[in-house]
């Protein structure tokens, strides 16, 4: 039965619906790609124990999030680890991240259990 599966051919219009489809999915990758790249022209950069981080945050918080992590973003949901410095202590958080490419903001879930996602902003260079 699975023989059958495999040698099932697509007609024409199949396959042009298909290569249509993958065609419309890199388009929509490379626009994420290129959107997230015009964002970080401009944004700082902070060396922290020979890593790379950006600081993001919005009216409440601030968080270092690798630069690694940032540049490789996509419209896909990642976890993230957080980190966090304080006055007496440095505290890291798991949370989720992504890239609204619509927005052009970085989307952060600071909760593994209720997802909400929230806008924040990466300082940019003075």
């Amino acid at each position: 039965m699975s023989d059958d599966v495999s040698k099932k051919r697509l007609s024409a219009e199949e396959k042009a619906r298909v290569m249509q489809q993958l065609d419309e999915q890199r388009r929509q990758e490379q626009k994420a790609k290129e959107s997230l790249k015009r964002y970080l022209k401009n944004k700082k950069v902070y060396d922290y124990r020979g890593n790379e981080y950006y600081k993001v945050k919005d009216y409440k918080n601030s968080f270092y999030i690798k630069k690694s992590i940032i540049e490789a973003l996509d419209t896909t949901v990642q976890e993230v680890e957080l980190e966090r410095t304080g006055y007496t202590s440095n505290r890291t958080q798991k949370g989720f991240i992504k890239w609204d490419s619509m927005r052009e903001a970085v989307l952060l879930s600071l909760s593994k259990i209720r997802i909400y996602y929230k806008p924040f902003e990466i300082e940019e260079e003075y």
